[in-house]
């Protein structure tokens, strides 16, 4: 199994930004469209053709075209007699399940394929320390270096999204809220 390759995301929020390489080419390109107070539309561009798009509002996803609500793409098991939704989500857009789950306090988010020869995908945030610009770390995601570039994508788009979760979840938990 050869080494994963890790793809830097330039831009200080993932939902606006270049992705890049090794080779330091712009791989991906990520951009998203706001209303009033909310994302409406995140849309993606790849080097080899790709689209795809999360639409915040409708809660769908698309890719090349293709269009599909999330609810249709992911499964959530519930745990113990008060039926509480786990952390991990199952994603699936073609009979290609992946498990995503954030390990290490948050500090790493994998998917893991339930399908046989699978490799797993790791995505690590972004680490940034207020006044310490230097310790900063762009946030980074690695793909198997054969990957489909539709799965590539799609795997993207739901790392995206469980990311601006887990944003969300802190900034509440911030605030006073959780």
């Amino acid at each position: 199994m050869a080494a994963p390759i890790p793809f830097s995301f330039l831009g200080a929020h993932i939902n606006d930004s270049a992705v890049v390489g090794p080779d330091q080419a712009v791989h991906y390109e990520i951009s998203t469209t706001r209303g009033f107070m909310k994302r409406k539309v995140t849309t993606i561009k790849s080097a080899d053709g790709v689209t795809g798009s999360i639409n915040w509002r409708e809660e769908t996803f698309t890719l090349n075209g293709v269009e599909k609500q999330w609810d249709d793409l992911q499964h959530r098991e519930t745990t113990g007699i008060f039926h509480i939704p786990k952390m991990e989500r199952t994603w699936n857009w073609s009979e290609r399940p992946y498990n995503l789950k954030y390990v290490d306090r948050h500090k790493e988010l994998l998917a893991t394929p339930t399908f046989p020869g699978g490799e797993v995908v790791r995505y690590n945030p972004r680490r940034h320390r207020p006044f310490h610009a230097e310790s900063d770390t762009p946030a980074v995601i690695y793909f198997p270096q054969n990957m489909d570039p539709t799965e590539r994508m799609f795997l993207l788009m739901v790392v995206l999204r469980m990311e601006f979760l887990r944003e969300a979840a802190e900034a509440a938990a911030a605030a006073g809220g959780g």
